[in-house]
């Protein structure tokens, strides 16, 4: 009877071991899931929580520059716009760890393990508040451009761009220049395109706008962006206003880079520019333009400065010459009206905004001035 027990404990024994053994080698067998490129899920199979929602990675990395005192409003603020208008969802962070393609892997209790940071892939656009040199690699400094340039992603940068990466050229010619310096001013701004979506946020084509404004040098060039609004140079005292002597001080300006959309926003100093709806309104649009959302013509034009006003002072007679004068005259100056040359689409365009904001005649009229403003302001 004892022989019988010891020989059903053994192969009981046995069974366990060949058991064990077995669950370890079908373990040892089975692939990890795998993670979905550029999501970096950590192999969970997790589903994306926001899946009918276009992705905006907002990243103010100053570890090596100045540490303006409204970043952390502004990054709160784009996240808050966003959200409000069922537009976007937003990612942020104060470093540059999730600009790569690469998955990123843990440490301690996350060795060797995913820990769910969405990468460049999750994003339809990254809005940056850098400053100094950062702390990209150069390889992530490659996958920026190309998330840009390569896959038509947006980029939206803003106050203080202009002396970030001072020592990588190519990120200058992808926002479009560096800064020169910067002045504290109440100044009078003109909106050269009010076409572009959000440039009306502030309820005119001049304004007048108090922030710390910067000033632009190469590789800034009016062939390479498309300015949408500027300071008016004509309101600023002698000292700012010889910053430049040719009288260009853009603010807010477009570019296509290669596939991709840059906008570019050079105010954002206090944080009081972040609280104006005015400005919200205008960051919203512009995002959302940057995320292929909206569409607007940017091609480059030429500054319209004062040889152009001279120009445009004397209007080419022509039927619908008195209606643009006296339209067009209503709330600014003609001069200042039809110095940026558009096509007539955009010029249908400024005329239906000029409507919206109260400007009165019939269709026939209307008609008039679109065909005088495409027949002498039309592209060169």
């Amino acid at each position: 009877m004892r022989r019988l027990l010891l020989i059903g404990s053994v192969v009981t024994a046995l069974t366990v071991v060949v058991s064990l053994s077995t669950i370890g080698m079908l373990a040892q067998a089975t692939p990890p899931p795998t993670q979905t490129p550029g999501q970096g899920r950590g192999g969970q199979g997790q589903s994306d929580p926001w899946p009918n929602s276009k992705k905006l990675l907002a990243v103010a990395d100053v570890q090596s520059g100045f540490h303006h005192d409204s970043i952390s409003h502004a990054l709160a603020t784009v996240e808050q716009i966003g959200r409000k208008a069922s537009a976007y969802v937003t990612m942020i962070r104060t470093d540059s760890q999730l600009i790569t393609k690469g998955q990123i892997i843990g440490k301690g209790r996350y060795e060797g393990r995913g820990v769910n940071a969405r990468t460049l892939d999750y994003y339809d656009a990254i809005f940056m508040l850098p400053s100094g040199f950062g702390t990209m690699t150069e390889q992530q400094k490659k996958e920026l451009l190309a998330f840009v340039h390569d896959e038509g992603k947006g980029l939206i940068v803003g106050h203080a761009t202009g002396v970030a990466f001072t020592d990588w050229p190519e990120y200058a010619e992808m926002v479009g220049g560096y800064m020169d310096s910067e002045f504290n001013a109440n100044a009078k701004i003109i909106v050269e395109d009010p076409a572009f979506p959000g440039a009306m946020a502030f309820g005119g084509t001049t304004f007048m706008f108090n922030d710390q404004h910067p000033v632009f040098k190469e590789p800034y060039s009016r062939d390479k962006v498309h300015v949408i609004m500027r300071l008016d140079p004509e309101s600023l005292d002698e000292k700012n206003r010889s910053r430049r002597a040719d009288g260009d001080f853009p603010v807010v300006w477009a570019k296509q880079y290669g596939k991709g959309r840059v906008f570019n926003v050079g105010w954002g100093h206090p944080d009081t520019t972040w609280d104006d709806p005015r400005f919200q309104q205008m960051m919203l649009e512009g995002i959302k333009w940057a995320m292929g959302v909206t569409k607007a013509d940017v091609t480059p034009k030429p500054f319209p400065g004062k040889a152009a006003n001279a120009k445009a002072a004397g209007l080419p007679d022509g039927p619908g010459k008195a209606l643009v004068e006296n339209l067009c005259g209503s709330c600014h100056s003609v001069e200042e009206a039809v110095a940026p040359r558009r096509s007539e689409r955009d010029w249908k365009d400024v005329i239906q905004l000029m409507v919206d904001r109260g400007a009165t005649g019939s269709e026939e009229e209307f008609k008039s001035i679109l065909t005088y403003l495409a027949k002498h302001y039309g592209p060169k």
